[in-house]
């Protein structure tokens, strides 16, 4: 059209001159010459009107030149940026890919390609003006701290210890779990009741040293006290301690625990404690590592003994069920790898129960508490039913804890024993659903998976798991759930020690108390 318009001006000015021509002739024959000159002005008008409408199109074609330049270089400028939003998309989309495959099998290279590919990502949308990916620093450490735990542990040989002597205590208020190895069989059960006498009373007799079975008959002297441990404590009239700070005897039953397994010279303890407050939390493990580090002697069931404990680890009550669970080689399908996810621990205690929250296997403080609310709330209930019957009974709490049909109790003085069946069941399913209930308003939004482990994780297992599943709530029960703090505790001194995995034990709960 732009080349055809001038050629329409060129025919039209050539026509406007024909049409003043025939006017002229025309007139020349004419008597009116004045008629003549009135149309050759009108002929003279219309040639001025042509050039100007003729300079006017060329303006126009100018412009249109102008215009048409503009918008071919805008759509290019489009078409570009264009391309390079669809390579932001395709990285985009890559970096999921790589999140999904580190999910899988979290390993140093994936973990350094998904880096990689961040920074490229970056560097185009930075270029279009874009808000850029961020990912918080800590993402990566704790990634690869999670990388080094799980092939440390799970590198770790069942009893490839040596020289190295690890004791681990789990302090439980209904009994005292201890090990020297990662074998569940080898755990020992010692009844928390702790009795103190005069050297004395012990000197003159109350003590003497039995062909009995040790865990029955447990006793020792240190610096100028008797004790008595356990069961035989508790014959002496000796509680469970309900409301004392698990600090409080902790050095004797930890020693009751050495002469128990014949330690002797250099060992490393590792013990548990309540994460009721970051501040009690430290309190006491200071006190715990200043009590027990250094050199003790004693007399174990009358046989000298010296031990020089060089180190001491103190973790929060709970966490080593997470290490044990990790630790075994064979998993259902239906349990996720703990190391990758956000996990919730409930660990039901007799006097407490602690609710640990931790990310990429990092202890995680903030979300992390203990509370004053155990199975010894529900022996309360149970002796309340019962006239005559004591709480802190190792009778009924054992009794308590039999198969069904087994569980009678015969507290002191009565004619006959009381079945618990009668009335457990229900009282069972009430105390299920407080603890369930105290579990969900603590429980962080972001963790979907919770691992039950204790004596009451395994005692009230099914009701809790039905109630956290009508609740969405993934439940897994730890087994063996009683044994399984002091296991792991047992697991994380054997990583801290075994040069094998030097790495690994410098990163493993590098952000736990």
């Amino acid at each position: 059209m732009i080349f055809i318009i001038p050629l329409v001006f060129g025919a039209l000015g050539a026509a406007v001159g024909a049409v003043a021509g025939a006017f002229t002739a025309h007139a020349a024959g004419e008597k009116d010459r004045q008629a003549a000159k009135h149309h050759k002005q009108v002929a003279n008008e219309l040639i001025d009107k042509y050039a100007n409408l003729e300079k006017k199109y060329y303006e126009l074609a100018d412009e249109s030149k102008r215009q048409i330049h503009d918008l071919t270089r805008q759509h290019a400028l489009d078409e570009v940026e264009k391309d390079c939003l669809r390579l932001a998309v395709r990285l985009q989309q890559n970096l999921i890919s790589l999140m999904w495959e580190i999910d899988r099998e979290p390993t140093a290279d994936t973990l350094n390609r998904f880096k990689a590919a961040v920074e490229q990502t970056n560097q185009v949308l930075e270029q279009l003006k874009e808000e850029l990916i961020i990912v918080p620093n800590d993402y990566y450490t704790s990634l690869l701290t999670a990388i080094a735990a799980t092939k440390s542990i799970k590198t770790l040989k069942p009893n490839d210890v040596g020289s190295k002597k690890i004791l681990s205590v789990d302090l439980g208020r209904t009994s005292t779990k201890s090990c020297v190895s990662r074998e569940p069989g080898n755990v020992i059960f010692v009844s928390a009741n702790v009795k103190e006498m005069s050297m004395e009373q012990v000197r003159g007799g109350v003590f003497e040293a039995r062909a009995t079975d040790p865990l029955m008959d447990l006793w020792l002297e240190y610096q100028g006290s008797g004790y008595a441990i356990g069961q035989l404590a508790a014959d002496f009239g000796a509680n469970l301690g309900v409301g004392q700070s698990k600090v409080e005897d902790a050095v004797v039953k930890t020693l009751a625990c050495a002469g128990y397994f014949k330690l002797k010279d250099d060992i490393s303890v590792v013990l548990g404690l309540p994460y009721l407050s970051q501040e009690q939390f430290e309190k006491e493990k200071a006190q715990l590592v200043s009590q027990l580090s250094g050199p003790h002697t004693m007399k174990f069931r009358g046989e000298d003994v010296s031990l020089n404990i060089g180190k001491v680890w103190v973790m929060p009550e709970g966490y080593g069920s997470l290490l044990w669970c990790e630790a075994q080689p064979k998993k259902t399908a239906a349990m996720p790898d703990f190391t990758k996810v956000s996990v919730g621990i409930v660990d039901i205690g007799h006097e407490n129960f602690h609710m640990l929250m931790v990310s990429n296997f990092q202890f995680v403080r903030d979300a992390s508490k203990s509370e004053y609310f155990g199975m010894s709330k529900l022996y309360e209930l149970i002796a309340a039913d019962i006239e005559g019957a004591d709480s802190q009974s190792l009778a009924l709490i054992s009794a308590t804890n039999k198969p069904k049909r087994e569980r009678f109790y015969l507290p002191k003085g009565a004619s006959k024993p009381t079945n618990l069946d009668d009335f457990l069941p229900l009282l069972t399913e009430m105390f299920s659903r407080e603890i369930c209930s105290r579990i969900l308003v603590w429980l962080p939004e972001r963790v979907t998976d919770v691992i039950l482990t204790g004596g009451g994780g395994e005692f009230l297992w099914e009701d809790i798991q039905r109630l956290l599943k009508e609740a969405k709530i993934n439940a897994h029960l730890v087994a063996p759930s009683r044994q399984a703090n002091a296991l792991g505790q047992y697991i994380y001194g054997f990583s801290k020690i075994n040069k094998q995995i030097q790495y690994a034990s410098e990163n493993i709960l590098a952000e736990s108390p």
